[in-house]
């Protein structure tokens, strides 16, 4: 099982499975620097100090291999696994740039103080990212990363404010017809149940 990491720790990496036989394992990059990863580097997997040895591309992700794993049995067995940093190892980015940590859960808001929902997921597209708001009752929200949409963050409050463009408009959630149809057949099912269990019988 994955420990989740400390407060005081950052993901830059999620190692998703093995590669090949001595112990490399496959990992899905969570950093904007690959240089995280280069031979000697030291991170952190489930707490622990781990040196990174040898690193290549493959595809879309780097396999790695760690001085901690030495055969393929215990690279599967760290398969889902957070690779870290201490947060104070973070590089400081530009005043209107921030790490996607820093984002999620982050309270949404229009210009006009409307609550949109939290944003609960960052996808990343070649132009820009995109940001997914979730509420309780309405259809994801999905907002890109674009200066004249995102006017505001402040981390330290855990609040973005944006506007939404022509198109962005935040809309309630439907049930689809055949799924009402089915909760309304199994209601009525259990009306008819009940009122049959009840025939014949009276309060003392």
């Amino acid at each position: 099982m994955a420990h989740e990491p400390a407060d005081d720790q950052v993901v830059v990496g999620i190692v998703t499975g093995a590669f090949g036989l001595n112990g490399d394992v496959k990992v899905e990059l969570h950093t904007f620097s690959s240089d995280r990863f280069s031979q000697g580097s030291k991170l952190f997997l489930d707490g622990r100090l781990v040196t990174v040895q040898n690193v290549r591309a493959q595809k879309k992700q780097l396999v790695v291999k760690l001085d901690a794993i030495n055969n393929r049995d215990k690279a599967e067995s760290v398969g889902g696994h957070f690779l870290t940093i201490p947060e104070k190892q973070l590089q400081a980015l530009p005043e209107d740039q921030f790490y996607h940590f820093e984002l999620l859960e982050m309270s949404v808001f229009t210009e006009d103080d409307t609550h949109l929902g939290i944003l609960s997921e960052i996808i990343t597209t070649p132009g820009n990212d995109v940001y997914v708001v979730q509420k309780d009752g309405f259809r994801d929200l999905l907002l890109p990363a674009l200066a004249n949409v995102v006017l505001d963050v402040d981390v330290s409050e855990k609040r973005m404010t944006v506007h939404l463009l022509d198109g962005l408009e935040q809309t309630e959630a439907t049930i689809p017809k055949r799924k009402l149809k089915a909760q309304r057949r199994k209601a009525a099912a259990i009306k008819r149940a009940t009122d049959a269990s009840t025939q014949g019988t009276e309060p003392n």
